[in-house]
């Protein structure tokens, strides 16, 4: 037989020989009558505590085998609990019990330990009552939130990151640039919510500046109190006017043309068919020296205005220029 294989038979024996020797009475023996109580003589040598038992001080004066014990279960001693229970147990009033200190799982008592704390295992880093998803690992000797998460209450609780639009309870569990929490994860100021990716991204500033959406661009399409959607896209990489519309104001703006006739809301939205500027004259748009024919106030019967109000119009814009 090889060395190696002479080694496996003495890590085999000694592995046998620990569990017989925590519970070795110290009684010399020759047969089972000579040993104490739920205890038999191993190898006519010694006595030994039977499996299921642990020996311990039964009192003062007495040592015998006493019954190892669970959660709740009776005990006279700290080592009838440390023996399934762990040494993070105790026999507090009778009874076995986790430590002040420590916490039941898995029929064991741990050190409990919140997140920031040292460990050793998983089962260290406690939160409270345990859910079906651990929270808490500990990583390279710390107690840490798992991914996605992060700690609350002086590292008592692990706090799930919020996405944009679920509720959140502080501005951190917003996880990503540009949210904030206003009772769910909204985009801050001058951010604006990217549906596709479910995300901020940053509005741009002015025409012609870097963009990757065209939400980026929305902001430059008419003012804040005369919105003109869709009017600026991303093209080729910035911010510029979509076809059907035109840059106008200062500063400059992409506003949707509206042809003499059409509704408008503001000045700069009015042109005419030769791109002449024009302004809006109590909710449509007119032109400053066009005339009132079908060509500038629309292409069907239906949009001309009777040629009394159509003159109306014009006199008015002559009158205000």
């Amino acid at each position: 037989m090889g060395a190696r294989g002479l080694c496996m038979i003495a890590l085999f024996g000694l592995a046998l020989a620990q569990g017989p020797e925590k519970r070795r009475t110290g009684n010399v023996c020759h047969v089972d009558m000579e040993c104490p109580d739920n205890a038999f003589c191993r190898q006519s040598s010694y006595c030994v505590c039977k499996d299921g038992f642990v020996y311990a001080a039964v009192n003062s004066t007495h040592k015998g085998c006493l019954k190892e014990a669970r959660i709740g279960e009776e005990c006279v001693q700290h080592i009838q609990c440390h023996s399934t229970m762990g040494v993070h147990s105790e026999c507090a009033a009778g009874v076995c019990a986790c430590a002040s200190n420590a916490h039941l799982e898995d029929d064991r008592c741990y050190e409990s330990a919140v997140i920031g704390d040292r460990c050793v295992v998983d089962q260290n880093c406690y939160l409270g009552e345990q859910t079906s998803e651990r929270q808490a690992f500990c990583v390279r000797g710390y107690c840490t939130c798992q991914l996605q998460f992060s700690p609350r209450d002086n590292g008592t609780r692990c706090v799930r990151d919020a996405a944009l639009g679920e509720a959140c309870e502080d501005e951190l569990q917003c996880a990503g640039a540009g949210l904030q929490c206003r009772g769910t994860c909204r985009c801050r100021d001058s951010w604006v919510a990217h549906v596709e990716t479910n995300s901020c991204v940053e509005s741009v500033k002015g025409l012609n500046e870097p963009c990757e959406y065209d939400v980026q661009c929305d902001a430059l399409s008419g003012t804040a109190d005369a919105r003109s959607p869709g009017a600026t896209l991303c093209l080729g990489g910035t911010c510029a006017c979509a076809y059907s519309a035109r840059a106008a104001g200062n500063p400059p703006r992409c506003w949707h043309r509206r042809r003499p006739g059409q509704e408008c809301r503001r000045d700069e939205e009015c042109v005419s068919e030769e791109d002449e500027p024009g302004y809006c004259l109590s909710g449509r748009c007119t032109c400053k020296t066009c005339s009132p024919d079908a060509k500038d106030f629309g292409s069907g019967a239906g949009n001309l205005r009777p040629p009394l109000l159509a003159s109306v119009v014009l006199y008015a814009a002559i009158l205000r220029h």
